[in-house]
């Protein structure tokens, strides 16, 4: 699949005896077909589909579909979120394969923004893009989560995310973990705001109820993050001290967390010095080396420009 874009422009012929006459040749498909797609960008909902469906090339005409569906749905934002979301799915239905009405459905909920029940029913018919589409949900539900599961339930809250996940037909949620780093983002907003409401309050275990340790580290690494917006201490070493990190106006923590925030600023450091200059050079090399992230997610044929990459 792939996008296409014109330009319409006139046509000179210089000289009076060799004048352009469109009628001398018939007009090639790919033209007319291009042509349906202008027109249809610009058309109302039903008379675009209509419009669609005389384009011939088939990648063309589930690309058509997808955009004229998408920006029909982002316009039509006082409907309610279930009905508009129900209505862009049948007007995926027009695409010409699954996998376009897969893409088609995917970007008309990310437009719409459902969460809850909704997103879960609706994330079920994105086929490859299940599991992202779920994501991308989460992640819009992030303060509901929070209230609803105060602090002390935070294991709970996980379980019920991942959970939720794998009620997509889903055997494992392991490459994206979803799961564990929505709560700990809830956890990192969580002591954010008590830590800016009293400067002396530290990240301690208690932040993070029976979290396993490693969702505890990566809510800390996330709170400076969020309240540092890029400020560290200067030289980023470890052993990090309370006394550097306090220096430069962010949160130290308890010295309970002593070793756990070690590995918290080892990452901190090594992300924004690169691993040249990270500690233990080598060991995070042999750590990248096996990470499942060492690839750029790869497009492959008949997917379009912009959507989700395959797994």
């Amino acid at each position: 699949m792939r996008y296409h874009f014109f330009w319409i422009g006139s046509i000179l012929v210089s000289g009076t005896s060799a004048c352009y006459q469109p009628s001398e040749r018939p007009m090639s498909t790919e033209w007319t077909d291009q042509q349906a797609y202008l027109s249809a960008s610009q058309q109302p909902i039903q008379q675009a589909l209509q419009t669609c469906m005389q384009i011939t090339e088939q990648e063309l005409l589930g690309e058509c579909v997808w955009f004229v569906t998408k920006s029909h749905t982002e316009k039509n934002a006082r409907m309610p979120q279930p009905e508009r979301v129900r209505q862009a799915f049948q007007y995926c239905e027009q695409s010409p394969t699954e996998g376009w009405k897969t893409v088609c459905r995917f970007d008309a909920i990310d437009v719409v923004g459902v969460t809850g029940d909704v997103a879960d029913s609706a994330c079920a018919q994105t086929g490859e893009f299940r599991e992202r589409c779920m994501i991308h949900a989460l992640l819009r539900e992030e303060d509901q989560l929070s209230a609803r599961f105060p602090k002390g339930k935070e294991v709970e809250m996980m379980n019920s995310i991942e959970q939720r996940m794998l009620k997509l037909g889903l055997d494992e949620v392991s490459e994206e973990p979803i799961h564990k780093t929505l709560t700990a983002r809830v956890v990192a907003r969580r002591f954010e705001s008590a830590w800016r409401n009293n400067r002396q309050y530290p990240f301690t275990a208690a932040e993070c109820g029976q979290l396993p340790t490693e969702i505890c580290v990566d809510a800390y690494r996330i709170a400076i993050k969020q309240i540092g917006k890029g400020l560290l201490p200067n030289p980023c070493t470890i052993p990090m001290s309370t006394a550097n990190v306090a220096a430069v106006g962010l949160p130290v923590w308890h010295q309970e967390l002593q070793e756990p925030m070690q590995a918290a600023w080892k990452s901190l450091c090594h992300a924004t010095y690169g691993p040249q200059k990270a500690p233990d050079y080598a060991s995070s090399q042999r750590a990248k080396n096996k990470s499942p992230f060492k690839q750029h997610p790869v497009k492959h044929p008949g997917q379009p420009k912009g959507s989700p990459p395959k797994k």
